[in-house]
This record gives C-alpha cells, sequence and structure tokens, in this order.
C-alpha cells in the first residue's frame, strides 16, 4: 500500500528535526546520514558550503551552534521532493566570539531509496531582534 501524503510529510518534518538536532550536536556522523553528496548550503551570510566543507567546519569546532530553533516551517511535497520553508534563529560560535543568526530559509529535500537526504539550503539573513 502506498504511503499517505500524511507519513510522507512526517518522514520529512522529522528528517528535518533530525537535522536541527545533529546540527545543534555538531553530531557529524549524523549529518552525513542526512546530508547528500550534492549539498549547496548558503548561509545568510551569502557564505556557501558544500557538504564537505559544512562538515569540516562542524568537525573542527570551526562553527559551533549554541542554540538553534527552526522556527514556523510549511512543509511541501512535490512527488518524491519536500520543500521546508521557515525561519532560523540561533547563537553560533565562531571566528572566537558568539554571533546572533536570524534568517528565512529554503531547504530542499529528495527522498530516495535510503530516505529522505538534504541537497540544498538557501537562506535569507532577517532582523536580529
Amino acid at each position: 500500500m502506498p504511503e499517505t501524503p500524511q507519513a510522507t510529510e512526517a518522514g520529512l518534518r522529522s528528517a528535518e528535526e533530525e537535522r536541527r538536532l545533529a546540527m545543534l550536536a555538531a553530531d557529524v556522523q549524523r549529518l552525513e546520514d542526512l546530508l547528500d553528496a550534492s549539498l549547496l548550503y548558503v548561509h545568510s551570510s551569502g557564505v556557501g558550503d558544500t557538504r564537505e566543507s559544512y562538515l569540516h567546519k562542524l568537525s573542527s569546532a570551526a562553527l559551533r551552534y549554541q542554540s538553534l530553533v527552526f522556527a514556523d516551517p510549511r512543509f511541501t511535497l512535490v512527488g518524491n521532493t519536500g520543500l521546508v520553508h521557515a525561519q532560523m534563529r540561533a547563537t553560533v560560535l565562531r571566528g572566537g566570539g558568539l554571533h546572533p543568526v536570524a534568517s528565512s530559509y529554503l531547504a530542499v529535500w529528495h527522498r530516495g531509496a535510503s530516505g529522505w537526504r538534504l541537497h540544498a539550503v538557501q537562506a535569507t539573513p532577517l532582523q536580529v531582534a
């Protein structure tokens, strides 16, 4: 029996929450499972990372999330592609200092035989309140 749209969306919601928790914990092994090899992650600063460069920043402690919230997510399914529109609020440790981050982002996921994999993130800065 085919999966219902509700079950498919629940799987995408779960993958996005797993990503958030793995980012917060700097769990590179879990992120390796979630991030596709073709990942392009464009931060709200405009800096772009590949899967390898992003994982290196986390594993080397060049980037650490002290707090991380994904707020007001909206999930859209198009076949085996899932789009997540949300806001991210974080405090990150980089360059020896703590920095507040507030952004709106679009995450593009694809569901294949091994489950949901993140292919792209594009973030836009928001005013930090």
